[in-house]
């Protein structure tokens, strides 16, 4: 008996689904520590639920956030004998870091209308005689690996494949903006920072259809199913520049080491709730005499791999498992977009594996290095 993989076709689905631009997400709060002192609080718009747990509304949790306040300027009026370096000084008044790498949780609101944000080891307030207004930098998942120089601050995040990579900043164009002198003038008091965020990688969902055989029938493929789904050849470090004070167009950029081939991963496709595949769930099925396309795990979410001729290409390989317990394993093939087109951050593309079976007398052991050879990739449609 041949298992036969048929085709890997690849598909753009869609934009990851983005939540309304109203949605609000306030930090800080709590006590002050004096009548009148300004609490440092945010709010996120563009903000995109991907493969962060999230409702039909939109709204999502997560506690892995971090959290950048760093000097932007030199308030009006007032003298700054150490300037723009962002070196934590440990002082309130004359500190260019107000926040760095501050943790932070995102919480639905009790209401459920939006998310709220409050740092995890309570409330921050600005300087009330501040030397400097502030810029504010966020992203997720937050990691402890933090590059700082007096002119930038660069994480170092290691990815697995379930992480969704999102970044934004709030940047005021008032010289003011943002400080407790800035929040205490008539009408600025609504005035607060938005967090504009967005993806940084792409991701990958797969879906699984069965066909029939020589003699159009579906039941020898139907006693297979899916037993693991794998991208190989991913670069699993990203480096995010969180900010740099000399050009804020690096400002959120990610950068990844494609040559070093070595230093590569191969992430698994997990199921909800970050568990392994169980193969009972994904046997091939078919109803009404036709075959079922079905949803296979959780997606993958990957770095978004360079254009052009002869860049990197990521490679997919599908375990099929038998109602005996056999496996059989299909050759890694390249997952592309036809006319060359380039992969984008922040698009989901479906991956289609199509099976069936051919009958033959091949040994279990030939049979899957049989299988290792007619697996190829389908033309993909875009949307």
């Amino acid at each position: 008996m041949n298992i036969r993989f048929y085709s890997l076709a690849l598909t753009v689905v869609a934009m990851l689904s983005s939540c309304s631009n109203d949605e609000g997400m306030a930090a800080g709060g709590g006590t002050s520590h004096n009548p009148g002192d300004v609490a440092v609080s945010l709010a996120a718009a563009g903000l995109t639920r991907a493969s962060i747990e999230s409702g039909a509304d939109g709204l999502f949790e997560t506690d892995s956030i971090g959290v950048f306040a760093l000097a932007s300027g030199v308030l009006p009026g007032v003298s700054a004998d150490g300037g723009l370096a962002w070196a934590t000084d440990g002082g309130w008044g004359g500190s260019t870091v107000l926040l760095d790498n501050v943790a932070a949780n995102a919480r639905r609101s009790p209401d459920a209308t939006h998310t709220d944000m409050a740092f995890a080891d309570g409330p921050y307030f600005y300087p009330n005689d501040g030397v400097y207004s502030y810029s504010f930098y966020a992203y997720h998942p937050r990691t402890s690996n933090v590059e700082a120089t007096d002119s930038t601050r660069v994480a170092v995040i290691r990815l697995t494949g379930k992480e969704d990579l999102i970044y934004g900043k709030a940047v005021g164009s008032d010289p003011e903006a943002f400080s407790a002198i800035y929040f205490r003038r008539p009408g600025n008091e609504g005035n607060v920072p938005s967090v504009h965020f967005e993806h940084k990688l792409m991701r990958l969902t797969f879906t699984a259809q069965p066909v029939a055989d020589a003699d159009g029938q579906f039941d020898a493929v139907c006693d297979m199913a899916i037993d693991s789904v794998k991208v190989i050849g991913v670069p699993a470090e990203a480096r995010l520049t969180v900010a740099d004070m000399a050009d804020g167009n690096e400002d959120g950029k990610v950068s990844f080491d494609w040559a070093d081939k070595a230093a590569m991963e191969d992430f698994l496709l997990l199921d909800t709730g970050d568990r392994p595949l169980e193969h009972g769930d994904y046997f091939m099925q078919v109803a009404d005499g036709k075959p079922v396309e079905m949803a296979v795990g959780q997606g993958i979410m990957l770095p978004v791999p360079p254009a052009g001729a002869g860049q990197h290409r990521y490679q997919v390989a599908v375990t099929l498992r038998d109602r005996l317990g056999n496996v059989y394993h299909g050759a890694p093939q390249e997952v592309g977009l036809p006319g060359g087109r380039a992969f984008e951050a922040g698009k989901s593309y479906n991956v289609k594996l199509v099976v069936g079976m051919g009958l033959d007398t091949l040994s279990a052991a030939r049979q899957a290095r049989r299988c290792a050879g007619i697996m190829d990739i389908v033309e993909a449609q875009g949307q």
